[in-house]
């Protein structure tokens, strides 16, 4: 049974046990977060939208929980592997700790490697929509418009998005332009259209102020360009969005405009290396799944293990909780804070692994 034949029967199981947990994790918070919608029941926000909503969120929700699922699955799968000795037989026949971690590693990769196409193409459409259906139903005008401030600098340029159009267009712009510390020009815009074929925002309806030392002068355009580097994917409701539910490219986006712009991007440098680095936490929960079946919980039966699980998952969850945060506040690099849960699994794993097998 050696070889090809143990991985497969490996992997399946460990695919069976963490489909079921991913199924149950995703069921409970689903539930959760639909009664938790329910209750926030607005006159604007019925119950049919908070339905869509969660069924929109559903695929981060996924994303989220899939880690800890692989994870408590792979536990439970070789935990289940190990109660009927079967682990005890291959170890037996000459198989080692460090060749069942590479068995057991195969479809743990397969399941990451899918969660990173959902994290990056399916969550973010599907956060993008959820978001824009609560931002428009509770906070917008009731037509499809998001009604929400947000600011973008571009050198001299201060510009203010007071909404977003269903279309992507940009609402309500005010722009303040300054010259050695004195404003220079103000403008209001109806609304700013990106047009494709030239690379430029257009404003449209503009009302524009132009002061020097003689006074102001005021001007009126029907369309004015707009020459600013941000693409669409800057200057759009996901501005508003927490960066972990970004995907890579949209982190990569707003970092390059934050770095070129001279502003903090710690933040979105966390959520981009927490993405980064999720493959190698989750091959590093396997490991200490799979020393605790080999060892402390070798004897033990479901309950136990799904307990040891939780509480792993939660720990680990911590840590990166409050790395990510400490990273912002005392200046840590993103990589080195986000390294340091993963790091830590990786040392409790081999610490482990090599007080089982000695």
């Amino acid at each position: 049974m050696i070889g090809g034949q143990m991985d497969r029967y490996i992997a399946v199981t460990i695919l069976k046990s963490a489909a079921v947990v991913i199924a149950c994790l995703l069921t409970l918070v689903t539930l959760f977060t639909l009664l938790d919608e329910f209750r926030d029941i607005t006159p604007g926000y019925t119950k049919s939208q908070a339905l869509r909503y969660v069924l929109l969120s559903t695929p981060r929700q996924l994303y989220d929980l899939m880690p800890y699922g692989v994870f408590i699955g792979a536990l439970v799968g070789l935990g289940v592997l190990a109660s009927h000795s079967e682990l005890t037989v291959l170890r037996g026949a000459g198989a080692s700790i460090l060749r069942l971690f590479g068995a057991a590693s195969i479809p743990v990769v397969l399941l990451v490697a899918l969660n990173q196409v959902l994290g990056e193409f399916i969550a973010p459409a599907g956060e993008t929509a959820a978001g824009s259906l609560k931002l428009t139903v509770q906070g917008g005008e009731g037509d499809g418009r998001i009604a929400s401030s947000h600011w973008y600098r571009d050198g001299a340029l201060i510009t203010n998005v007071g909404g977003f159009a269903e279309n992507g267009d940009l609402l309500a712009v005010r722009q303040y332009e300054f010259a050695d510390g004195r404003m220079t020009r103000s403008r209001h815009a109806d609304r700013a259209t990106y047009a494709e074929d030239a690379g430029q925002w257009l404003l449209r309806d503009v009302a524009e102020t132009r002061f020097d030392d003689q006074g102001s002068a005021n001007y009126r355009y029907s369309e004015l360009p707009w020459r600013v580097q941000a693409k669409p994917e800057v200057l759009s409701a996901k501005a508003l969005f927490d960066p972990g539910k970004l995907s890579f490219a949209d982190l990569r986006f707003q970092i390059d405009y934050m770095v070129r712009e001279g502003l903090d991007p710690t933040r979105y440098q966390v959520a981009l290396w927490g993405k980064a680095l999720q493959p190698l936490a989750v091959l590093a929960l396997v490991l200490v799944a799979l020393a605790f079946v080999t060892g402390p919980l070798r004897e033990s039966g479901l309950g136990a293990r799904l307990g040891v699980g939780i509480a792993v998952g939660l720990a680990f969850k911590y840590l990166v909780d409050v790395f990510g945060p400490m990273s912002v506040v005392f200046a840590i690099p993103a990589w080195l804070a986000m390294s340091v849960p993963v790091a830590v699994c990786w040392v409790a794993g081999i610490v482990l692994v090599r007080r089982v097998a000695s």
